[in-house]
């Protein structure tokens, strides 16, 4: 019987998972526990690892997803695989140290919570807009280190974003009336790993939060992608001014800003929307040059759909134009989700 379980999502951790493995072994010595390893198909062979050290451990598991990616649909596959009825989550990259692992334990074995998570670093921008949401005054509710039991997490699982922005808070944002106690910790800077940067982490939050607005008929991933149409329409309208300025006349002005724009659009979704599956080097124009024939087939399904929406509300110019442009996303959106970065991507089956 497997009292505990701590779920661990990984992608290309091979130089750090083995270290993370031995930490909890010599933290939590001859108590019941078992640790789940979900990788996201690393490319550096953190699957393998964690497969040899599982030879000689029984209390290790693997499970490598092939298709899927994101830490937050990881931690939900980790737990429902999970046999013990407490949880732990925590990250691969060794900035978790599994010897607050016990204190966190003892915080729900008290039942003072049901969740038990924190780190002392200072709230910034982030972490107060949040509690500002939440109505609550937590020091890190983006953490992603944690203890829960297993039956709290499933029961929420049904009402959970797969492509989240963190865990913990999807948690606390269902779950507002839960006891969640925050203990002392201590970060340590992840090993190998590249910095997160706070416009990042707002963005992401932004998006975040208005899915949850929506009551998740909006996902993140959509409420970025127009996020950035929204942006790029600006860099559009920048460029066809100054080309116009410059002496240019309009067909010019306009194809100009049209191109600036679609390359806009697609380099900040590319970092923003798609951070876990971002096109790199050489497959970074060949995606560009995919979304741009994606993007000439969005247009004509707008002006054709504005066409029709214009003839059959005589003459609504707004509500035609932005009909148009509603299909136009849409369609950007579905296609290059699937094509360019989803899991059918042309780029990953090439690389397989």
């Amino acid at each position: 019987m497997t009292d505990l379980s701590i779920v661990v999502p990984t992608f290309n951790e091979a130089a750090n998972i083995g270290l993370v493995i031995e930490g909890l072994a010599a933290t939590l010595g001859d108590r019941s526990w078992e640790v789940i390893v979900v990788d996201d198909n690393s490319s550096d062979g953190t699957g393998d690892i964690v497969r040899q050290l599982a030879e000689d451990r029984p209390n290790v598991r693997c499970l490598q997803r092939i298709q899927d990616r994101g830490s937050a649909s990881a931690v939900h596959w980790g737990v429902q695989a999970a046999h013990g009825e407490t949880v732990v989550v925590m990250g691969g990259d060794l900035r978790h140290d599994p010897a607050l692992i016990p204190s966190r334990l003892e915080a729900l074995e008290l039942g003072s919570a049901s969740a038990a998570a924190a780190r002392p670093t200072p709230a910034n921008l982030a972490n107060r807009l949040i509690n500002l949401y939440l109505g609550r005054n937590l020091v890190d509710p983006l953490t992603g280190f944690f203890a829960t039991s297993r039956a709290f997490f499933l029961r929420s699982i049904p009402r959970m974003q797969g492509d989240a922005f963190r865990v913990f808070f999807d948690l606390a944002h269902l779950n507002r009336k839960a006891s969640l106690r925050e203990l002392p910790s201590n970060v340590r800077a992840p090993i190998g790993g590249r910095p997160v940067r706070q416009t990042h982490v707002l963005w992401a939050l932004l998006c975040d939060v208005i899915s949850k607005l929506s009551v998740g008929l909006l996902p993140p991933r959509l409420v970025s992608f127009v996020g950035v149409g929204v942006i790029g329409s600006s860099v559009h309208f920048s460029m066809l001014y100054a080309c116009l300025a410059a002496g240019a006349v309009f067909w010019v002005s306009q194809a100009l800003a049209t191109v600036a724009a679609m390359i806009f659009n697609f380099t900040i979704n590319n970092i923003l929307t798609y951070p876990t599956t971002r096109l790199r080097s050489g497959n970074y124009y060949k995606g560009l040059l995919l979304y741009s024939v994606i993007a000439s087939f969005g247009i004509v399904a707008n002006v054709s759909t504005a066409q029709l929406t214009y003839v059959h509300f005589k003459g609504h110019t707004f509500i035609a134009a932005c009909t148009g442009i509603f299909i136009d996303v849409i369609w950007r959106f579905v296609v290059s989700n699937r094509l360019i970065w989803g899991r059918s991507s042309v780029f990953r089956k090439a690389a397989a």
